[in-house]
């Protein structure tokens, strides 16, 4: 189900007059026409029915009426002034995955970007590690920070995800244990309801996924290396974070597919948790 991800909310009336990229999507992409509908992803994370108002290709403009179930006109309250927002309540079904990333090379960080939205995770926070090609976060940003919230409004809209993926500002490795302890905190998540994940090409894991993953964490982060893997000082790093090792018994994977097979599996468990359940 394809959706139109709206940046600002409707006016009171529940009208919105849209140009430049979400021109282009509707008219390009989807073909819209006046007295079409589409659906229509609010800021706040709720959907609307949109109706096609007015398409002005002079001015590549487009007017659209967003109404809710009942025909009222759609709007509501915006959260002013936050940098590091709360991240939204998923959908029902949806567990709530953050991904952790070492900064991959140009594309690779790209795809990984796109599937972990399509996927529904809520955030993707990107990591400068120790064998990374950017040394310093603050390196990152600008031109590539803007691509990378793009690419994830474009797979939001093409895969229809409930879920608001948020990209956080990258953060340097050695900084973790004291990264995701404000991070938790800023998420008032309780720890012990909290799962976290570094997966390693070696068999490290004290623990099968299914064992992590039983008693259903409230959230769960998954942790995932460069080209090259981690070092040694990231795992420590990450350990004293109270992240747990994970190994899959499969092939070698590149950095941008264990990404989103590490988001898959653990997804998969969480939504047939009540299906399945460990022996005594």
């Amino acid at each position: 189900m394809r959706q139109l991800v709206l940046e600002r909310l409707p006016a009171a009336d529940g009208t919105i007059s849209l140009d430049g990229p979400a021109y282009r999507y509707l008219v390009n992409v989807l073909r819209v026409a006046p007295g079409d509908h589409l659906d229509v992803r609010l800021p706040g994370g709720g959907l609307s029915v949109a109706t096609v108002l007015l398409v002005d290709r002079k001015a590549r403009s487009i007017q659209l009426s967003c109404l809710d179930i009942e025909g009222n006109p759609c709007y509501v309250d915006p959260v002013i002034g936050r940098s590091m927002p709360p991240l939204a309540a998923p959908a029902e079904g949806f567990p709530k995955i953050v991904l952790l990333q070492w900064v991959l090379k140009g594309p690779k960080m790209d795809q990984v970007v796109r599937q972990a939205t399509e996927a529904g995770v809520c955030a993707i926070i990107p990591v400068v590690g120790e064998r990374s090609l950017v040394k310093d976060s603050r390196d990152i940003g600008g031109e590539k920070a803007s691509r990378w919230e793009r690419i994830a409004k474009e797979a939001r809209q093409q895969s229809g995800s409930p879920v608001g993926t948020y990209l956080a500002d990258p953060v340097e490795s050695v900084s973790m244990p004291k990264f995701w302890d404000s991070f938790l905190s800023a998420q008032s998540v309780d720890r012990s309801k909290c799962l976290s994940l570094v997966l390693t090409e070696a068999p490290l894991a004290r623990k099968t996924l299914h064992e992590y993953c039983d008693g259903g964490p409230s959230l769960t982060a998954i942790a995932i290396g460069p080209e090259g893997g981690m070092t040694s000082r990231e795992l420590e790093l990450l350990a004293v974070a109270g992240f747990n090792r994970l190994h899959f018994n499969t092939n070698v994977l590149r950095a941008e597919t264990a990404a989103l097979y590490g988001i898959a599996a653990v997804q998969v468990l969480l939504t047939e948790s009540e299906k399945w359940q460990l022996k005594e």
